[in-house]
């Protein structure tokens, strides 16, 4: 594949978004696929870091001073320096003949961009944490904990596949390479508090890193015998926290542009961060912290991680008493090894390290549900020999022609909807829904064979639900064999939640969040 990114970094803007655009073109790399970069000349922009990671890139042109968006605009519509029109014209221009997707992530965009630039690329992917405005996307990814699905309803086509949660985020390889020797030196060392990392993401605009250094030179705990800190190198304050980093009472360094974050994070006890992307990464270390809201956007994130016991919330950048806060936070953490041992196992439960090849398997097989029809019923068929009678409630498969008229009266049953999931017109498995009359409805799913152990039952089902939810449901529910331990995994991962059992069979429930408007048509 030939794929495009359109993302942006600067002073306001932040590197985050960059960032993670290159932990995704590599992961797309690593399968064989092209990826370029497009962004625009901002101060603070990372041309040369992406240079740097190999990857080609066209800089649009450096905006003028002055630049006012409309009023309707989105929100953050200023953070693009020129005009969703001049950029999309631009953006159109720069990319390649035959490019098969354009990842677009950046919060000035909405779905008026997506539109004009669509006849150009073949798929547009969408990167988004806010949920605030519409897109024209066939794919979007939010890795926020506490994201819903629902939270997209009327924002995006009813055809565009939903990525949610940390299941999905952004993070490169090395986070889950070294994610078990993290996880055991913290368990190791009684999860004593001695080294403390703090990092606030590239910039810091707010300086909350010298807020955090001014306050643990007055009063750190003695327990905490080394700091770290790391910044951006275009970071605004990094010369000053530099000079207050040679005057602290406990051992600190600043280490600028850090290649291994990973190997950094796994050596340290508790971390000072930002509510951004690199709260996924302290997850999958089992990194405990202290999170600090950078900026409005990050608030909703913040909160589900400090609901989740993942992290602790520190604050916002604007408190006044920010500082003073971490300070004793720490002081308290450090007498609390039980504390530190539980926000450590809450952290590694958010994010396993994987999500990045999620998204690239997503993105080279986009899958699709439809009705299914006559046509499909011997390929299920064919599909189900092979897998134990338990994989049956009848406990047995059944004869072709037997399964044949089973099939013609289900399409023909007002409460049973029979689907097909496609990917670019090849089938790939085999999903039901039997309606019940409280306005709930049981969940049979079947893969064809080639398409198992590929990560696709997770996605279908997540189809499955937003289609029912647009659909007036209100719950599913699912029956699974108590033999069968990959289905079981399977309904838990997708959010499924045990219920009771019954004949070997273990009941499982999902409630439907959000909006249920009925959907006038089926993908």
């Amino acid at each position: 594949m030939q794929v495009a990114f359109r993302c942006d970094a600067s002073l306001q803007i932040g590197s985050g978004h960059v960032m993670r655009c290159l932990t995704l073109a590599e992961a797309l790399r690593l399968r064989g696929h092209a990826c370029r970069f497009i962004c625009r000349d901002l101060p603070g922009q990372m041309a040369e870091r992406i240079k740097d990671q190999g990857f080609a890139v066209t800089l649009l042109p450096a905006p003028d001073d002055g630049f006012v968006p409309v009023a309707e605009a989105p929100f953050h519509a200023a953070w693009a320096g020129v005009s969703w029109q001049t950029d999309a014209a631009q953006t159109r221009a720069a990319l390649s003949a035959g490019s098969d997707w354009l990842v677009l992530d950046h919060y000035a965009f909405e779905a008026q961009w997506q539109e004009a630039v669509r006849p150009a690329v073949a798929r547009i992917m969408v990167i988004d944490d806010l949920g605030d405005r519409n897109h024209a996307a066939d794919l979007l990814l939010d890795q926020n904990l506490g994201r819903h699905s629902a939270d997209y309803d009327g924002l995006l086509p009813d055809s565009a596949e939903r990525l949610i949660g940390p299941h999905f985020a952004l993070l490169r390889p090395e986070f889950e390479r070294t994610r078990a020797a993290s996880l055991a030196r913290r368990k190791a060392c009684g999860f004593a508090l001695e080294h403390l990392l703090i990092s606030m993401g590239g910039m810091d605009l707010p300086n909350v890193t010298g807020r955090a250094l001014t306050a643990l030179a007055a009063d750190a705990p003695p327990s905490v015998r080394q700091i770290t800190v790391v910044m951006g190198p275009t970071a605004p304050s990094l010369g000053h926290v530099q000079e207050q980093a040679k005057a602290m009472p406990i051992p600190t360094r600043v280490l600028v542009g850090v290649a291994d974050m990973a190997a950094l994070m796994a050596q340290a006890d508790l971390a000072i961060g930002a509510a951004g992307g690199t709260a996924w990464e302290r997850c999958v270390q089992g990194l405990p912290s202290l999170i600090v809201v950078l900026a409005h956007n990050q608030q909703d994130g913040a909160a589900a991680l400090a609901k989740s016991g993942a992290a602790e919330l520190a604050g916002g950048a604007a408190d006044d008493g920010l500082g003073q806060g971490m300070c004793d936070a720490v002081a308290r953490l450090s007498c609390d090894s039980m504390a530190l041992a539980d926000m450590s196992a809450c952290a590694a439960k958010v994010a396993d390290g994987l999500g990045a090849a999620r998204v690239a398997v997503a993105m080279e097989t986009p899958v699709q549900l439809r009705r299914a029809n006559i046509t499909d019923a011997q390929t299920v068929w064919h599909w189900r020999q092979g897998l134990p009678q338990t994989a049956f409630r009848s406990g047995a498969n059944t004869p072709l022609a037997d399964h044949l008229n089973w099939f013609q009266k289900a399409l023909a049953a007002a409460d049973r909807r029979l689907f097909i999931a496609t990917s670019d017109g090849t089938a790939l498995g085999h999903l039901r829904l039997d309606l019940h009359e409280s306005g709930a409805a049981t969940v049979s799913i079947l893969l064809a064979p080639d398409a198992r152990g590929k990560g696709l039952g997770l996605r279908l089902l997540a189809r499955l639900a937003d289609l029912a939810r647009r659909d007036g449901l209100h719950h599913l529910v699912a029956e699974v064999h108590r033999s069968n331990a990959a289905s079981h995994a399977l309904f838990l991962a997708a959010g499924y939640a045990e219920t009771g059992q019954a004949n070997d069979y273990v009941q499982m429930s999902l409630p439907l969040r959000g909006l249920q408007t009925p959907d006038p048509h089926v993908i």
